[in-house]
């Protein structure tokens, strides 16, 4: 039946191949939409009746129009190809694409309740660098490497069944199947579940009702159509305005700083080092899985209740270097902006130093905070286990100290470092040599497995791996320290000790970090040590945004311009009482009281608004918090946009 090698096919073989690529397509759209329904088990507890009508409507036509995609290069292949047989194995590879990527997104959002049609995973995808962030594993790549064959061979089968099946039945219309004949019953059909729930989202955001809103993040790809917006005034509901709260969306246009510190001439000129440990949550300084540290810091200024600047490292040790809300990243990385604090240290003269056994591409600080000081750079390891590759940073380390020291012994005075260490070995996948005072462990990490097992004993075995790699982080990090003291640099050296972001193990029911804002995921600990820092324990709310001016005020930079350049406080004296603004890839949040207030980023107004408790549960009276905390957001909203272009606050 076949003509493989016809090069004008009859208008019966087209036909028949069109019919087998449509009727495929729709198999992959409800195969597509039977994986989905994985994602039902992520939606708020409580929903209502119109809330699951939106969401089963929803399902169908966020997966059909992901699965325009692959119908618009089917039909391409229609075009291009003479050969049926190729059409067929380009049609089965489509649809084996889809419903694998449908898959994956399934597990992608079981563990990170972000999807894997987004640009955060697209981010990871395209950096160079970022296999030293994101550690699969051949466990993970031969089931999926598997399961793709077997199901493009399936859907191959498939299209020959149903192109032979039409091509048997030409010259019987009667016995054609009636979804084969016009594709606008089809189209008309998915056209139709959109307009539902379409219709069912406009209205629950004119009525200012959050439950569809929310419902809808857990859909693939789901466009947020804010009809509130484009009406005038006084027809939607005060609660799908919020007035004239809004965020401004990712990668505008920086107007930064505003004004430039400018550092006393004789003022102090101490020697800093920023040591970094990857993924340390605030409660893992401890006597037991970081028992070095633990005795270390109460040497030092302890701050008990310090967040970091996000929920990821690119917003963590952003926010650390340039005292800016990480919301300002994507503007900074689009416009290689240096921070303010680095390119003043340059101008004192400082030796400007960056140890890291994580690679400065992924996330893109070659581009950001490292942009002018390319040379100093040092993320180049061999070793392949990330436990490994920490020992030679701290060993390097030493060597650069041991440089100093030689310089000293030749008469020679070396300048003042401003050093930054990331050693990353309690980053997923968490490595450590084999043992660890932390048993039973994981043997590795299967991320298959962790979407889809969240007993007590798979996190108690997750939890210790992660612990034992902190210990094993501990030993080295001390080591800096001892390295630091017997140089003689310490006496000179404003040294601190902190955590990008933490870490979480289902306290609230995710794995690692990124997916929410809560204190497993944004405290870290803190510890300082340098001239001038009383010893003891500071309980006042502190951040990584505070950083960049207290390192500069301690040269002499005049607090009352602080504003103009950073948003931060100083960490000596800071507010007694104080909300802090946190970022993550497409939201900021607020911490204030017992409610964390999450607005996703191009958003405007109290429906873009999202109130949890701790555990990230919502606050069924979210509305009514935004309203009592409404001076708060707008404050996070004007600190997000006021070293933007075109912001009116300046």
């Amino acid at each position: 039946m076949e003509a493989p090698n016809d090069p004008d096919p009859s208008a019966a073989e087209r036909d028949a191949r069109a019919h087998a690529t449509l009727s495929l397509w729709l198999i992959n759209v409800g195969l597509g939409v039977v994986i989905g329904t994985a994602y039902l088990n992520h939606l708020p507890e409580g929903l209502s009746l119109r809330g699951w009508i939106f969401v089963g409507f929803g399902l169908i036509s966020s997966v059909a129009t992901l699965a325009l995609v692959p119908a618009l290069l089917s039909w391409l292949s229609l075009r291009w190809w003479r050969n049926a047989r190729a059409i067929g194995w380009t049609q089965a590879l489509l649809g084996a694409a889809f419903v694998s990527m449908m898959k994956v997104d399934t597990v992608v959002y079981s563990l990170l309740r972000y999807h894997f049609f987004s640009s955060a995973v697209l981010n990871v995808a395209v950096t160079e660098g970022s296999e030293d962030a994101v550690h699969l594993g051949g466990r993970v790549w031969w089931p999926v490497a598997v399961a793709i064959t077997l199901v493009t061979v399936t859907e191959y089968l498939l299209w020959r069944r149903f192109y032979h099946r039409r091509l048997e039945a030409e010259g019987e219309p009667k016995q054609r199947s009636w979804h084969a004949r016009p594709v606008g019953v089809w189209g008309l059909f998915l056209l139709t579940i959109v307009g539902i729930e379409k219709s069912i989202y406009a209205a629950a955001d004119l009525e200012g009702d959050r439950e569809v809103p929310h419902a809808a993040d857990v859909l693939p790809a789901y466009s947020h159509l804010r009809v509130s917006q484009l009406l005038p005034e006084g027809i939607a509901a005060p609660e799908a305005i919020g007035g004239d709260l809004e965020l401004r969306s990712k990668g505008e246009p920086l107007l930064y700083p505003h004004a430039w510190p400018t550092v006393d001439p004789h003022g102090a000129r101490p020697n800093v080092l920023l040591l970094v440990i990857d993924s340390w949550r605030q409660d893992s300084l401890s006597e037991s899985v970081t028992p070095r540290l633990h005795a270390i810091a109460q040497e030092g200024r302890r701050f008990e209740n310090h967040h970091a600047g996000g929920n990821g490292t690119r917003f963590g040790i952003f926010s650390m270097l340039y005292g800016l809300h990480g919301s300002y990243w994507f503007s900074a990385l689009e416009e290689r902006r240096s921070p303010v604090l680095l390119d003043v240290l340059q101008d004192e003269g400082y030796d400007l130093q960056v140890f890291s056994s994580a690679s400065m591409n992924f996330p893109e600080f070659r581009d950001t905070a490292w942009v002018n000081c390319l040379e100093g750079v040092h993320d180049d390891y061999p070793a392949e286990p990330p436990f490994e590759r920490d020992q030679q940073v701290a060993e390097h380390f030493g060597r650069f100290l041991g440089t100093r020291a030689e310089l000293r012994a030749d008469g020679l005075e070396p300048p003042p470092f401003f050093s930054f260490m990331l050693l990353d070995a309690a980053h997923q996948p968490y490595s450590a040599p084999p043992g660890g005072p932390f048993q039973p462990a994981a043997e590795r990490l299967d991320y298959i497995e962790l979407a889809q097992d969240r007993s007590d004993e798979l996190v108690e075995l997750v939890h210790n791996r992660y612990r034992n790699a902190l210990h094993y982080v501990d030993r080295l990090a001390a080591s800096v320290i001892d390295d630091l003291r017997d140089s003689g640099e310490l006496e000179n050296t404003i040294l601190i000790i902190t955590g990008d972001h933490g870490e979480e193990f289902q306290e609230c029911g995710f794995w690692g970090h990124t997916s929410n804002f809560t204190p497993q995921q944004v405290d870290v600990p803190f510890v300082v040590f340098g001239p001038g820092v009383e010893p003891g324990v500071e309980s006042r709310p502190t951040s990584h945004l505070d950083i960049a001016p207290t390192l500069l005020e301690h040269m002499g930079a005049d607090p009352a311009r602080r504003a103009g350049w950073c948003l931060g406080e100083n960490l000596f004296d800071p507010p007694l009482e104080r909300d802090l603004v946190v970022s993550g890839w497409g939201h900021v949040g607020l911490l204030a009281g017992d409610s964390i207030f999450r607005m996703r980023m191009g958003g405007r107004g109290a429906s873009d608004v999202s109130v949890y408790d701790e555990r990230w549960q919502p606050k069924p009276d979210a509305f009514e918090r935004i309203q009592a905390n409404e001076a708060g957001l707008r404050r996070m909203t004007e600190e997000c946009q006021r070293f933007l272009i075109g912001d009116d606050s300046q």
